[in-house]
């Protein structure tokens, strides 16, 4: 069996009407459906949320190129943290984008704070900045690698699998 895709990414927010405006103002995000449990429907999640008496609002924002991010808002809230980058986790989101240099411009003239200057890896240019509760959002212009990677991502990965990274997949 194969998973079809990725279908979202979760992130937890402090504040979810402030998440929804700032996802669709930086990159045009738009909320297509909000859940609220309250601490009974909760309970029984305890062994995924580890909150006592949880209260989570919960909504869907949808990219303009049809990805979701999932975000929630506790109530309690935990103060945030740092990811640790060499820590088993996940540690930021990637957004698909053209002209990173145009990007940090727009975003840093709205007082979005960066994390690091524009790079560049091969021919791909790629920055990290801060939502406002502090998550990492990559900005990568994956340029040239782009049509490649949708048209022909998965005959390659085939192909690599069976050569060059065949080390990776011995016991499947």
């Amino acid at each position: 069996m194969k998973a079809l895709s990725i279908c979202h990414a979760g992130l937890t927010v402090s504040d979810f009407e402030a998440a929804v405006r700032w996802y669709h103002d930086a990159f045009g995000f738009l909320l297509i459906s909000e859940d609220t449990l309250e601490p009974a429907d909760t309970e029984k999640l305890f062994p995924l949320y580890k909150v006592e008496g949880a209260r989570v609002r919960m909504g869907f924002l949808r990219a303009p190129g049809g990805s979701v991010l999932e975000i929630f808002e506790f109530s309690p809230k935990a103060p945030a943290r740092e990811p640790i980058w060499n820590a088993p986790g996940f540690t930021h989101v990637a957004l698909n984008v053209r002209n990173v240099a145009r990007w940090r411009e727009a975003l840093s003239a709205r007082g979005v704070a960066f994390v690091t200057p524009p790079n560049r890896t091969g021919d791909v240019d790629w920055i990290f900045l801060k939502d406002p509760d502090g998550n990492l959002v990559e900005l990568i212009d994956l340029k040239a690698a782009r049509p490649a990677i949708k048209l022909v991502g998965a005959l390659l990965g085939s192909a690599l699998k069976r050569g060059k990274f065949s080390s990776y997949y011995s016991g499947s």
